[in-house]
């Protein structure tokens, strides 16, 4: 195997691992793209875009989205943004010094990463940073410059190897290893001087027994209802309908009072995981709330709402406060492709409490940083977020919404059917985890730091740090045209490779 194939086929390999799944490896991450940047000074970039590609259909296959057209076309959008990267170092790198020459790759994927979002709206899937999610010291930057910055670090981490390696000079690692040991140095400080405070909240996220999730399946499929033909549930038989819904609903208030009898001050029902026909909305109200009244708690109940109004059916969450009373009923704002409901207005919900304010959302609507913006901007000290996933996305949504705590400095309280439940402080700590595919009765109960929420940099400048990626990308690309390969003394590589 020639040297360019054994690049161009580590990198895939690396590429596979690295490309956030459920068996993704965050090393990967600081690797694959180093023996991609050294191919492209040999060959084509296009063949970069085929591996970029085939890491991107492995991701949409093991996440089983493959299928699903508007995700087809989200990442093939992402693909070819993350790919822009890979074609600026190949044309602007040979232009530059050395050392800002670095720069090009790591400010031009941040830049692509953060317009993804922003152009596509499909939440924040491909960044590279969310990969480093357990790394605690690493995730503090997100406090400051959001998950964009943890991408700029990796990122440059390939492009100062790729330096270093055709210079045969480890030296030029110097300025990257001192910025790198300040970022670690100041996430270590923040964790420990900064620390959540000892006193806390007990939360509780509770889920059905099995027995009685596969009851309530077994009479829904018998009547051939299905949760995304809401048309086909409303004109069902209200009477059988409901029976077939029951299960679920009954043995979710049972946990409910359960826990709540057991010391929780807050309990939360994973998203859609109970179903309810309109005419029964009422009376889930009423009797939710005779548990809080009896036990002092907010309960935060999640269900599929199905209505006689088209599209038919609604993603709702609903707290109820000890006294009884509705403090919120939210729509998702963010609903998936997937989802046949009309979004809701984009407002998040809040409450005052003894335990802080708290603030509402639903599972994808994490994915979309500008969206949770809103509970820091009301305040909120904690969210909770009502998720349903599936089996090979059951870790991914869960990790990714490590980085909204940090961000926003709120602790988060998740609940999701069919995936991993998290209650998670404001410094990304996770204090506790539930997989609904290990147990047979999934129930998360934590103890969350309790406290006013932690004021961070991002949640009062934003994205300044991806817009000065996005200006710096124009800088380096106007600084790289003015000047010639030769005028700065080009590695015979890359610059052999540009004619």
């Amino acid at each position: 195997m020639t040297e360019s194939k054994w690049l161009w086929w580590s990198g895939v390999a690396l590429l596979v691992l690295t490309v956030h799944t459920n068996w993704a490896s965050p090393l990967a991450a600081w690797l694959f793209a180093i023996p991609l940047l050294l191919f492209t000074a040999r060959r084509g970039l296009l063949k970069v875009l085929g591996a970029l590609a085939i890491g991107m259909v492995v991701w949409l296959a093991a996440t089983s989205l493959l299928f699903v057209p508007q995700a087809l076309l989200a990442f093939a959008a992402l693909t070819l943004l993350q790919w822009l990267a890979f074609v600026a170092h190949r044309l602007l790198t040979p232009r530059l010094p050395g050392f800002l020459g670095t720069l090009v790759f790591p400010t031009v994927l941040a830049a692509a990463e953060y317009l993804f979002p922003v152009l596509i709206r499909f939440g924040d899937y491909g960044a590279l940073g969310s990969t480093q999610h357990a790394n605690l010291p690493l995730l503090q930057l997100a406090s400051v410059t959001g998950v964009y910055g943890i991408t700029f670090l990796i990122g440059w981490f390939a492009s100062t190897a790729v330096w270093a390696w055709e210079t045969r000079n480890a030296r030029k690692f110097v300025v990257y290893g001192v910025v790198l040991a300040a970022v670690f140095a100041a996430g270590g400080a923040r964790l420990v001087f900064f620390a959540p405070t000892e006193q806390s909240v007990r939360v509780a996220a509770v889920s059905p027994t099995r027995a009685a999730d596969q009851r309530s399946s077994a009479a829904q499929s018998t009547m051939d209802l299905k949760y995304w033909r809401a048309a086909d549930v409303v004109a069902a038989d209200p009477r059988a309908t409901s029976a077939a819904f029951a299960p679920v609903t009954d043995d979710l208030l049972e946990q409910t009072r359960t826990q709540a009898r057991a010391g929780a001050k807050i309990v939360l029902w994973p998203e859609t995981h109970a179903r309810v026909l309109e005419r029964d909305h009422r009376d889930l109200l009423d009797r939710t709330a005779v548990i809080a009244r009896e036990t002092g708690a907010y309960v935060n109940i999640a269900y599929a709402l199905y209505t006689g109004e088209a599209p038919n059916i609604r993603n709702v969450s609903t707290m109820i406060t000890p006294d009884g009373q509705v403090a919120w009923t939210y729509d998702k704002s963010e609903p998936t492709p997937m989802e046949p409901m009309t979004p809701g207005p984009g407002e998040l919900p809040t409450v005052d409490t003894p335990y802080g304010r708290i603030a509402g959302a639903i599972c994808y609507d994490a994915d979309f940083p500008h969206l949770m913006r809103q509970a820091a901007d009301k305040g909120a000290d904690l969210l909770l977020v009502p998720a349903n996933d599936w089996a090979e996305f059951s870790e991914l949504h869960a990790e990714k919404a490590v980085f909204r705590n940090v961000e926003y400095g709120y602790s988060m309280l998740r609940d999701s059917a069919h995936g991993l439940s998290t209650a998670v402080d404001a410094q990304g700590r996770v204090l506790a985890e539930t997989d609904w595919f290990r147990t047979d009765q999934q129930t998360l109960v934590a103890n969350l730091p309790l406290q006013p929420r932690t004021a961070t940099v991002y949640s009062s400048i934003g994205d300044v740090f991806a817009w000065l990626c996005l200006a710096g990308s124009l800088a380096l690309t106007a600084a790289a045209l003015r000047r010639s390969p030769a005028a700065v003394g080009a590695p015979t590589q890359v610059s052999n490779s540009a004619s």
